[in-house]
Formats: C-alpha cells, sequence, structure tokens
C-alpha cells in the first residue's frame, strides 16, 4: 500500500515541523505537525501533505475525500486531453490516375477529421526521378486540397527514390 505516489496524512506525516495552508489556500507560516494536527481535526478535516519534497514539507487542512475524488478528476481530464497522436502514411506514384488522386485525398481528409496526421509519400520507380518537379506538382495539388482543414508540416523533401512531406489537422484556434 505504501506506494511511491500514496500522499500522507495525519498521523502519517512523520516530520517534526511543517509549513501549513489552512482550507481556503492561505499560508498560515511554519508550525509543529502535532499544533497542525490538532487545528484540522478541530474543524474536522485532514492533514494533508502536499509537497513531502519542500523544506519543511507544505501540508493542508482539507478533507481527505474530496481531495482523492477531485485528484482522480484532474487525471481523467488528463487523459482525455491526451489525445493519441497517430500517424496515417499515404503512397501513391507520379503517374497516378486523377480518379485514383482524389480516392487519396478523400482518404487524407478522413484520417485529418479524425485528428491524425498524414505522411504523404511520393514515390518514383525506374527513371521517373529525373522529373522530380512532376512528383512537387502532385504534392501542391494535395495540399492544396488540404488547406481547408490541414497544415504542411515541412516543404516537400527528398528521401531515397521519393517524396515526403506530412500534414496535421488545424487546431481550433488556426480555422
Amino acid at each position: 500500500m505504501g506506494g511511491k505516489n500514496r500522499v500522507r496524512k495525519n498521523e502519517e506525516i512523520r516530520i517534526s515541523e511543517i509549513r501549513l495552508i489552512d482550507e481556503e489556500g492561505e499560508q498560515l507560516g511554519i508550525y509543529e505537525t502535532k499544533r497542525a494536527l490538532y487545528l484540522a481535526r478541530g474543524k474536522n478535516l485532514d492533514l494533508v501533505e502536499i509537497s513531502p519534497t519542500a523544506k519543511p514539507p507544505v501540508c493542508k487542512i482539507m478533507d481527505f475525500g474530496a481531495f482523492l475524488y477531485q485528484k482522480k478528476k484532474d487525471q481523467k481530464e488528463q487523459k482525455k486531453a491526451q489525445k493519441t497522436h497517430s500517424q496515417k502514411e499515404i503512397k501513391f506514384g507520379i503517374r497516378i490516375s486523377d480518379n485514383d488522386f482524389e480516392v487519396r485525398i478523400k482518404k487524407a481528409i478522413k484520417f485529418l477529421e479524425k485528428g491524425s496526421s498524414v505522411k504523404v509519400v511520393l514515390q518514383f520507380k525506374g527513371r521517373e526521378f529525373t522529373h522530380p518537379e512532376i512528383g512537387l506538382k502532385r504534392i501542391e495539388e494535395m495540399a492544396l486540397a488540404l488547406e481547408e482543414i490541414a497544415k504542411q508540416e515541412f516543404e516537400p523533401k527528398s528521401q531515397g527514390r521519393s517524396i515526403v512531406t506530412e500534414f496535421r489537422p488545424l487546431s481550433k484556434k488556426e480555422k
């Protein structure tokens, strides 16, 4: 039970002096732990160690049950806000037909709307690499089609026998 993230309260606090904060958040100064515990009990509240690493440790007078509830609620919110950043990849060659290219754009839009970033890889085969401007033109077409919902992370760059770029969904501020 005595884990690393466990919060100490009341008699579990074994330090002789602590910095005390009352239930309204006002700093009361440095108190003996016994006296602080007496004050907390007088208000039918708990003495909870907030910052054990500080010198002296910081303790607050509060309702421990409400503190745990709030802590769990905050952790849930953080987990919710911590969206899993996934990256999808779309590959095609420079000789892709217009219809297939439209399908790739629709697929990219679908990924971006779900919050994933999209890596676009344009692959060259054989002697196609002697005309990179054709590939860059295709990537520019895709960038134009996606500009309403996505931001291009970096300019298209050459990687081996392909040209790569990445799009990420626009945040609510950027829209």
